[in-house]
């Protein structure tokens, strides 16, 4: 009983330790803007998030580069919506939105350790949160203004859910699993691949006789129905509007009667030959998980505990992982170019982790091999000390936090169209050489509505269209991309209309009153 009583509160102290480092670690740069990597989709949700401080409406999520209502068909969007009504209360800010990313990943983390305990012991649960709390990705990503940070909080804990249904099944387990697992899915469609880890735990409890569970069968079944239904009213959404974030149809386009004649960049997350087959595809990978999202010896210990992971417990784990592989293996494109596709595949790695790093965090071990009563601090100790060299080491802070190279010229640019256009009025952009219609960027940090096109997509129809539309001004960061490709954009543009001073901005920016011919 002593012994009971001295290992409990030391493992609550553990987790309660892991959980704060959690949160320190996803303070660093926390006031940075939405403009570090992957800023396009940061300011994507952030502008659909902003649009909710207008309107509740969770049905229909509102976008700034479709005209003056931009009604867009996309994932669930709770994360823009749960900012959105934030903001409200406490106005627009992009530290408010990296807090409420901060909130699901450091739940993701506490998620992961009542998973881990479940299926490994508390030691191993409590190891496998540690990885979570400290692992670069995990961090960045962990106060990114992205929807994949809720969508693994809500795959590890409908896990977790139903590990605890298949145990004692009641009503209130399975609608609590059912809603998670729906969740998930929603606000990130990949996240469906939480069937296998959720079959996974109907084999531990129960083998075959789980196929019996009607209950289970139900849960089951109403989650993927809920989000099937979702996606087809998202799918419905682009019929109407023909808007959409890249679900089951090409992002980054506009219908014939916004663009007609335009040839379009579908953006294509899905694996090629060319892209399995090149050696750089898997050296760049095989890097990126070792030194980002493990890290050296997060990676030794996933190696370990793919031996360790005793066989009663695992099948959850094998099986999300395998099912992590499959959608790695089928996505392959949009892995090698999004670091935050791999978030899906990282659960069942940490719990291997777990498995093998398990006596570093038992108490009974720290008391046999280390000093006593300061075993848990040597363990937190060295632990901290190998997560901040992994930081250094995986070039996070340069490839992913950009202290010296944020997207400023948007910010920048922005703001000086906001000052220079009336507030009502709609700017038709050009931002990106290619592959970066449908932006957000300019018009986001203009606070206006409209259109936005790439240099390749834009013609020189494209502009008096869209002027007859409503347009009222046509802005672009980058002016010589648009003089070497698109000469007969530029000479339309200073030919016809009137160029308007901006101030102090990047060089490349250009803005032109379209309802004011010269």
């Amino acid at each position: 009983m002593t012994d009971s009583l001295r290992r409990g509160p030391a493992v609550d102290l553990g987790l309660l330790a892991v959980l704060a480092t959690a949160v320190a670690a996803r303070l660093w740069y926390f006031e940075s803007a939405l403009i570090d990597a992957h800023s396009w989709r940061q300011i994507t949700n952030a502008d659909i998030a902003r649009h909710f401080m207008t309107t509740l409406d969770l049905l229909h999520p509102q976008v700034s580069w479709g005209g003056r209502d931009g009604i867009v068909g996309m994932e669930f969007p709770l994360l823009q919506w749960l900012t959105g009504v934030m903001w409200r209360v406490t106005g627009e800010s992009h530290v408010v939105a990296r807090l409420v990313a901060l909130l699901f990943s450091v739940g993701g983390v506490a998620c992961l350790y009542g998973l881990g305990a479940r299926l490994l012991g508390r030691p191993a649960g409590l190891a496998a949160a540690a990885l979570m709390a400290v692992a670069p990705s995990t961090v960045f990503f962990g106060r990114t203004f992205l929807s994949d940070t809720p969508m693994l909080t809500f795959m590890i804990a409908a896990v977790w859910a139903w590990d605890v249904y298949f145990e004692r099944a009641s009503r209130g387990r399975l609608a609590v699993a059912a809603a998670l697992t729906a969740l998930a899915a929603l606000v990130k469609l990949p996240a469906i691949l939480v069937l296998a880890p959720i079959v996974g735990t109907a084999w531990r409890h129960r083998r075959f006789s789980a196929f019996a569970d009607r209950g289970a069968w139900v849960g089951g079944l109403a989650a993927v129905a809920v989000v099937a239904a979702w996606y087809w009213h998202a799918d419905r959404i682009y019929l109407e509007t023909g808007l959409t974030q890249a679900v089951f149809r090409p992002s980054g386009t506009y219908p014939p009667d916004i663009a007609p004649g335009v040839q379009f960049t579908s953006v294509s997350h899905w694996a090629t030959r060319a892209r399995l087959l090149t050696f750089e595809t898997w050296r760049e990978l095989g890097d990126r998980f070792w030194q980002l999202h493990l890290t050296a010896f997060g990676a030794a210990g996933v190696l370990l505990g793919l031996w360790r992971a005793p066989r009663a417990t695992r099948a959850p784990i094998d099986l999300w992982l395998l099912g992590g592989l499959a959608l790695f293996v089928v996505a392959l494109e949009g892995q090698f170019w999004h670091e935050f596709h791999q978030l899906p595949l990282l659960p069942p790695l940490f719990l291997y982790f777990g498995a093998a790093a398990a006596p570093l965090f038992d108490g009974e071990w720290q008391a046999r091999m280390l000093p006593r009563r300061a075993g848990g601090l040597i363990v937190g100790a060295v632990g901290l000390l190998c997560a901040i060299q992994a930081a250094r080491s995986s070039g996070v802070e340069t490839h992913l936090y950009r202290p010296a190279n944020l997207q400023q010229a948007f910010v920048r640019v922005g703001e000086a169209v906001r000052a220079a256009t009336s507030p009502d009025a709609l700017v038709l952009t050009v931002e990106y050489e290619d592959a970066g219609a449908n932006s957000a960027m300019l018009l986001y940090f203009a606070h206006r509505q409209g259109w936005s096109f790439d240099v390749r997509s834009v013609t020189a129809g494209v502009v008096p269209h869209l002027a007859a539309r409503g347009a009222r001004y046509f802005a672009t960061t980058n002016w010589a991309e648009l003089e070497a490709r698109k000469p007969e954009v530029t000479a339309l543009l200073t030919a016809r209309y009137k160029a308007l001073p901006l101030g102090d901005v990047p060089s490349g920016a250009r803005l032109f009153d379209l309802a004011a011919p010269r």
